[in-house]
């Protein structure tokens, strides 16, 4: 395995995660203002959006963790991974369905993205290891989950209260990923096209 390639491969998931989880937080963050632009009928349906947004990321994650049996030669784990996640989201739907209604289907999404971006990756670790920085996207889906707590905790119900208090929630998110992940990489790229520069 190329060291160059694997480190770039587990760069692109980790800035894939952090940009995933910043979407999500500012459609989760914003939805009171995004909801005007569907029929109010709709509106008693946008507590599925959290969890749909979530199943995206897993599913998102997923797709980047495909590359192992791409490039191994092994794309029938791909046809067994649709297979488990329809069995997975089935059986959710077949048996929550009928008490949930359609939370049901959006948490058999996410069920069924979970588990196989989980075994995508365990096997992928036989097959084809790559150093993802599980510490950062651990840490990143942390902090998305203590912020969407925090924003929910101290929903006042007035909204442009709430969307202050989440835009502040939001900068700090963007401040975050700032200091611990792109100051040094600003400061490399500086440098470098500094030393590349004509003298």
């Amino acid at each position: 395995t190329d060291k160059n390639s694997v480190e770039t491969y587990a760069d692109a998931m980790k800035y894939f995660v952090i940009f995933s989880l910043l979407i999500l937080l500012g459609m989760v963050f914003y939805l009171d203002l995004i909801k005007h632009i569907i029929n109010p009928a709709y509106w008693v349906g946008l507590k599925v959006v959290p969890v749909v947004l979530w199943s995206y990321v897993f599913q998102g994650i997923f797709f980047n963790l495909s590359l192992w049996y791409k490039l191994t030669d092994k794309t029938m784990y791909g046809a067994w991974f649709s297979i488990g996640g329809l069995v997975i989201t089935l059986i959710v739907n077949l048996i929550f369905v009928p008490t949930h209604s359609y939370m049901a289907s959006a948490w058999a999404s996410f069920a069924c993205f979970s588990v196989i971006m989980v075994l995508s990756y365990l096997i992928g670790r036989k097959y084809y290891p790559v150093p993802y920085d599980l510490k950062s996207i651990g840490f990143y889906m942390l902090l998305t989950v203590v912020m969407l707590f925090v924003s929910h905790w101290l929903k006042t119900g007035t909204t442009w209260l709430d969307m202050l208090l989440n835009t502040g929630l939001l900068a700090v998110y963007c401040a975050v990923v700032f200091l611990r992940d792109f100051r040094a990489l600003v400061r490399y790229k500086f440098n470098k096209n500094t030393l590349q520069q004509p003298s």
